[in-house]
């Protein structure tokens, strides 16, 4: 069940060919079409179609500039919102540009002219961008020497090479203020995940980055994408608020083009468990949840989210005593990816790299369980995870009420693109006494219409993920 708004042009486009075709109508002028190294590259990344939301944003994004100047995507993850603002970059990409680019790094001082800016709200979901960038361009663009750099703290400022860069807002506008990038190139500047970037912001440095741009006619587009919590109106009377001095009451010089994609998330298959009475049962239900996955799927891949560091380290002692599961921990299937101390890493480009690597590994198939925090909980793309299990609700502070959005980043690890997937929350009296089963099944029901929702039932569960492994693979044939 979908609720979809702004439909101009979703039923015209039902393949990438479809598109390419509609382009051409609405942008005749441009010399880049969707070409067939395009279509082709987004075929081999596994992208068979444009999405719904691709389908209602990318025509009005790859048109002639229009009277809007922010463009705001509201779409819950998992539904395409990063393949929606790197697509019209690559179109727009000018392969002059190429060499306007390397020409503008002689003529001094040393800086550098990006065509885009991805801001970020984590450093996790740089590289993750980055990939996502080199996996829809096409190849013959990349020859050409067409880069993707994703800009993390302490990296060495002379090696900035990218004609898109991305990074978070603090790194971003100190590269700004020490003039290392100019931006007299810039086309596009998106604001990715904006409702985690701009609420996280207490500095307001988005605010700041766009201000930036207020009367460049170079510009192109400000995107602004983000989940489904904010509201463009409440984001709206931000922007005014924190940029009214240069535009005191100028509403029009606001105007938004506003895309609202909502979805059930009815491709996920949703139970919670309250057996537990203690802490102990808890952690027991979890590894037996576990050992009968994989007893069932032998190449099952599971993302656990924990509200507590400490009880990653309880479930690996419960793992190696259990004789079916002990093979997790002693063959390294299992890996953790939680928020760390930089100290722990001496650097943050060695932390950056060390939680990169776990990533692109547990993406490989070399882990099958990763324990994770929130720092998993937006962006990330996971094609491969079929179950995602809730150690506990997540909460809006640790004795708060329930995190609606945290509980839809967190299962929206599964369910990619369409695709299929199971979330069990598991509650103990003791750990969510504030969260009651109630409390959590009638909030859940009321907040997401359609959702589907039950008690856990081992016989049904396991029927039900049986059902989810079929199916996707069938799909993915």
């Amino acid at each position: 069940m979908q609720q979809i708004d702004n439909l101009e042009y979703v039923d015209q486009v039902n393949s990438w060919l479809d598109l390419s075709n509609l382009l051409i109508k609405l942008a005749p002028n441009q010399q880049k079409q969707f070409t067939k190294e395009l279509r082709d590259k987004l075929k081999s990344g596994n992208y068979l179609k444009p999405a719904p939301i691709q389908k209602m944003v990318l025509p009005f994004l790859l048109q002639e500039k229009t009277e809007e100047r922010f463009v705001y995507i509201k779409s819950p993850t998992g539904t395409g919102k990063t393949l929606a603002f790197i697509l019209p970059i690559i179109f727009f990409f000018d392969q002059d540009y190429i060499q306007q680019y390397y020409q503008a790094q002689q003529d001094g001082p040393v800086q550098y002219y990006p065509f885009a800016i991805i801001l970020v709200a984590t450093h996790a979901l740089l590289a993750q961008i980055q990939k996502d960038f080199i996996g829809a361009t096409p190849d013959i663009l990349l020859k050409q020497g067409f880069k993707v750099q994703h800009f993390d703290k302490g990296q060495d400022e002379s090696v900035i090479m990218g004609h898109v860069i991305c990074g978070v807002p603090q790194t971003i506008l100190k590269l700004i203020q020490k003039k290392t990038i100019n931006l007299k190139n810039v086309r596009f500047i998106v604001v990715d995940e904006a409702d985690n970037t701009i609420l996280n912001d207490k500095s307001q440095k988005v605010i700041q980055i766009i201000s930036k741009f207020l009367e460049s006619n170079n510009l192109r587009w400000k995107i602004i994408s983000c989940g489904a919590t904010m509201e463009v109106n409440e984001l709206k009377q931000l922007f005014i608020k924190q940029l009214g001095e240069k535009k005191q009451g100028d509403e029009e010089f606001f105007k938004f083009k506003y895309f609202d994609f909502q979805i059930t998330l009815d491709n996920i298959y949703h139970y919670y468990d309250s057996s537990a009475d203690k802490e102990e049962d808890m952690l027991k239900q979890m590894v037996s949840v576990i050992k009968d996955t994989f007893k069932t799927f032998s190449e099952a891949q599971i993302m656990i989210f924990f509200n507590a560091k400490s009880k990653c380290h309880e479930t690996k002692l419960l793992l190696m005593n259990d004789p079916l599961l002990k093979f997790l921990v002693e063959g390294n299937c299992l890996c953790e990816i939680i928020q760390d101390n930089i100290m722990d890493y001496g650097s943050a480009e060695e932390m950056r790299k060390a939680q990169q690597k776990i990533v692109d590994d547990f993406k490989n198939g070399v882990y099958k369980i990763m324990f994770c925090s929130d720092l998993m909980g937006r962006g990330m793309n996971f094609r491969k995870v079929r179950l995602v299990i809730n150690y506990g609700a997540p909460r809006i502070k640790p004795d708060g009420e329930f995190d609606l959005r945290r509980y839809n980043q967190r299962v929206g690890r599964t369910g990619r693109m369409e695709d299929l997937g199971v979330a069990l929350t598991i509650l103990n009296k003791s750990l969510n006494s504030d969260i009651p089963e109630v409390k959590f099944t009638d909030f859940l029901q009321s907040e997401i219409p359609g959702l589907i929702l039950k008690k856990y039932e081992t016989t049904d569960f396991f029927k039900q993920l049986k059902e989810v492994y079929t199916k996707t693979q069938q799909k993915q044939k």
